[in-house]
């Protein structure tokens, strides 16, 4: 379970995702709000149960931003291990890679596109990698229970591994003669972005079978990381649909 706060995000989550709502908390006798109360009747009309919890536990909320007068706990995705993960050629199979993109609203937005654009998973570092905490389950829009993260201690191995698992391995790099519009995407592939302005490390560039860039022909150079995903992904899907 990942936990969200504040009726605003939770509102909006039983609108997109309500199937990703576990159940509500409020503490005993706070005053909730009228959009508060809100979100309690409509988790009500859904079935989803509202429990009481002590106060301190609503009150402890991170990052230093006060209390809250209602939370949510949100089902996640059913664990994967990456051993799980098997490619065969032609299968339309697509995992997402994020090698130390470390903000929790990139992670959030990537996970939906993620869950828009059929993704299995998302695979990530345990170290420098964004956690999932309640500004990612927000973004993510309800794909937290979707796509599962797999966090994994050495990305570049990770990738190797995949490779010897039947998956193509391509990392997305500026930089890159090669565009993914030209890249051959049919079976099984992993698309790999990097952090924002470092990019891809070396090591996991290495561990790729080839870098890729995205074409922009406007004056801005660059895209956030979920911007890039997002397309990459929406190309891949593209593909499949097609069947090419």
């Amino acid at each position: 379970m990942s936990r969200i706060y504040g009726p605003h995000a939770i509102g909006d989550l039983l609108t997109t995702a309500p199937e990703a709502v576990a159940s509500l908390l409020m503490a005993p006798g706070k005053k909730t709000g009228p959009e508060a109360d809100q979100v309690i009747r409509r988790a009500e009309e859904l079935g989803i149960p509202v429990h009481t919890v002590d106060r301190r536990e609503l009150e402890s909320r991170r990052g230093g931003r006060g209390g809250a007068s209602i939370a949510a706990d949100v089902r996640l995705a059913p664990a994967l291990e990456l051993e799980s993960l098997e490619g065969a050629a032609g299968e339309p199979q697509l995992i997402i890679a994020l090698d130390g993109v470390t903000d929790p609203h990139n992670l959030g937005a990537i996970l939906r596109s993620a869950a828009a654009f059929g993704a299995r998973a998302v695979l990530c570092g345990k170290d420098r990698s964004a956690p999932l905490n309640d500004a990612a389950v927000r973004a993510s829009a309800g794909a937290v229970a979707h796509v599962p993260v797999i966090r994994v201690t050495n990305l570049a191995r990770a990738l190797q591994q995949l490779q010897k698992r039947g998956f193509w391995v391509y990392g997305m790099a500026a930089e890159a003669p090669q565009s993914i519009y030209e890249t051959d995407l049919a079976g099984p592939v992993v698309l790999t972005f990097g952090a924002e302005g470092a990019g891809l490390r070396a090591g996991v560039g290495r561990a790729c079978d080839g870098l890729v860039s995205l074409p922009m022909a406007g004056r801005i150079a660059s895209l956030n990381v979920s911007v890039t995903a997002g397309i990459a992904a929406a190309e891949f899907c593209r593909r499949s649909l097609a069947g090419k």
